[in-house]
């Protein structure tokens, strides 16, 4: 499986299996063949698009997710893999366990420390003020951040990092950097949450993200600390309408190149090395998370594939 290939497809097209390899058959083009295990995450960005249960079956046997994308090119929906690693009734009773213990309110702290601080190391790098603020916040984070420091940073954070006249918008936000912004959270959130499932973990079962009816409590949880990497990627290239091309640029920020335990992995392996500490904590055989510090490198010439 592909550590950071990201297939997108926003033209009419018809996927299958053809000798073992996905195919791309689209009107007026040569067909296109991309082995399973070369794609991270498959995202369907056209309303007829036609893809056969067996190349859904073949992706979900490697480990890929795909993502679908609504009429006003916004995701709606996510197929994630079911693969079995032996593990996975484990794993639930591990994470049972943990939403009845005190450690569940100690690592939410800790992530939403990780959140504050690469908030302001956002700031600090892009010549932003405030980045003090977020700093003293996050020290002050308490006990599954009883005080809501997350809450107060975000206000903060978002009053500095655009121009004044900037609101953060979610659901049904149309204008650019939003848009933007929603587009590549939910790729990010996929990825997430395909290295959870791979993991035998239950994304349902969150830390601090707790809601009865999100199934990726814990893919939400564990995006807060990596949610930096694309607002500096779209805060430095976000202009212009939010069309096509410009679908394409924002997935640019997976090639990014992420500080963590003091070492560079490219983002789809920190999150696996994120994901894994979680892991070990639950085993017993470690008690921090590894957590993103900063971008090591900046990817100028983004590489998309349609």
């Amino acid at each position: 499986m592909s550590e950071h290939r990201i297939l997108l497809i926003e033209n009419p097209a018809s996927l299958s299996v053809d000798l073992g390899r996905l195919r791309i058959r689209r009107e007026g083009f040569d067909d296109s063949f991309v082995l399973p295990k070369d794609i991270a995450v498959l995202c369907l960005h056209h309303h007829t698009i036609q893809i056969s249960v067996q190349a859904l079956r073949g992706l979900a046997e490697v480990g890929a997710s795909v993502l679908i994308t609504d009429e006003i090119h916004h995701p709606c929906a996510w197929f994630l893999p079911q693969v079995g690693n032996g593990d996975l009734v484990r794993r639930l009773r591990q994470q049972m366990a943990l939403d009845s213990s005190d450690n569940k309110g100690k690592l939410w702290q800790v992530l939403v420390q990780a959140r504050l601080n690469t908030q302001a190391t956002n700031l600090r790098v892009l010549n932003r003020k405030g980045a003090l603020r977020l700093e003293r916040l996050a020290q002050e984070v308490q006990h599954a951040d009883k005080t809501k420091c997350e809450g107060q940073g975000a206000k903060h954070y978002w009053a500095h990092l655009f121009e004044e006249d900037f609101s953060r918008k979610k659901q049904g936000a149309e204008d650019t950097i939003n848009a933007r912004l929603n587009f590549g959270y939910a790729v990010l959130r996929s990825m997430i949450a395909r290295s959870l499932v791979l993991a035998g973990l239950n994304p349902a079962l969150g830390l601090g993200h707790c809601s009865m009816e999100n199934p990726f409590n814990l893919a939400d949880d564990f995006i807060e600390p990596y949610r930096f990497v694309v607002e500096r990627y779209i805060y430095k290239n976000n202009a212009g309408e939010f069309n096509s091309q410009a679908r394409k640029n924002v997935l640019g920020f997976v090639t990014q190149e992420i500080k963590l335990n003091g070492a560079g992995y490219r983002l789809p392996a920190a999150v696996n090395e994120s994901v894994a500490s979680f892991v070990r904590i639950l085993d017993g055989r470690a008690k921090q998370l590894s957590l993103p510090e900063d971008i090591v490198t900046q990817t100028e010439d983004e590489e998309s594939w349609a």
